[in-house]
This record gives structure tokens, C-alpha cells and sequence, in this order.
């Protein structure tokens, strides 16, 4: 009976240590969106302008972006993606600036939208699509 009562205090104590690493993680996460949100939002190039950083529980970050000079009715979606999802996912993979997202196992959402605020395309990367 005492084997069980000590396995059920570990078992305990290891999901208590497991919720205060996910509650820091979290706030690692909400302190990244502060910081990067003062900046925003920021002209990119002359195309694209980031509009801000989002988070939602438990571990997501949603980059908000618009694309200044597009409008999505003449848009191939299709090629956009194609375009895109190469460099976006190397930029997650070796990015020094995502290293705490990658250690955080973030998944990391690219939002685009165009010169009107209509949906462009919506990227999901999860850290199965980066480790």
C-alpha cells in the first residue's frame, strides 16, 4: 500500500511541476508578444506590412500580416502557398529570433490578408512541420 501511496505523490508532483512549466511557457510567450507588438505595426517591404503578434492558449503565436499593394480576388492562393510555406518553415527551422518558440514547441500561425482586410491565406505550422 505505501509503493502506491508513493507513486500516486510523484505521479502528483510530476503533473504540478508538468502545469507550472506549461503556465511559464505560456508567459515566455505573452512576453514575446509585448515586446514584438510595441514595434507594430512595421512596413516589411513594399509589399507586406506586419500588423502584429497574437497568443493563444496553450501555445500558439499568430503573425499578423497585409499585403499593401494585393487584393486577394487576383491572387492564385494556390501559388501564394507555394511560394511561401518553404520560406516560412526555414525561417522557423533555423531562425535564431524563434529559438524560444522552438524550444517552447510553439505552433506558429502566418496570417495574411490584403490591402482591404480580406482573408489571403492562413499558414499553420506546427512544431511536427519544424523538428
Amino acid at each position: 500500500m505505501k509503493l502506491y501511496i508513493k507513486i500516486f505523490c510523484l505521479l502528483t508532483c510530476l503533473s504540478l511541476l508538468a502545469c507550472e512549466s506549461e503556465t511559464q511557457n505560456a508567459d515566455e510567450l505573452k512576453q514575446i508578444v509585448f515586446e514584438f507588438n510595441k514595434k507594430c505595426p512595421q512596413v516589411i517591404d513594399s509589399e507586406t506590412r506586419i500588423d502584429g503578434l497574437e497568443f493563444e492558449d496553450p501555445n500558439t503565436l499568430t503573425y499578423k500580416y497585409t499585403l499593401v499593394n494585393l487584393n486577394v480576388q487576383t491572387l492564385d492562393t494556390h501559388q501564394f502557398y507555394i511560394a511561401m510555406w518553404p520560406g516560412l518553415l526555414s525561417t522557423i527551422k533555423v531562425s535564431a529570433e524563434m529559438k524560444k518558440l522552438r524550444d517552447n514547441d510553439a505552433t506558429i500561425v502566418y496570417d495574411y490578408k490584403d490591402k482591404s482586410g480580406k482573408p489571403v491565406y492562413v499558414f499553420k505550422i506546427t512544431p511536427k512541420d519544424y523538428k
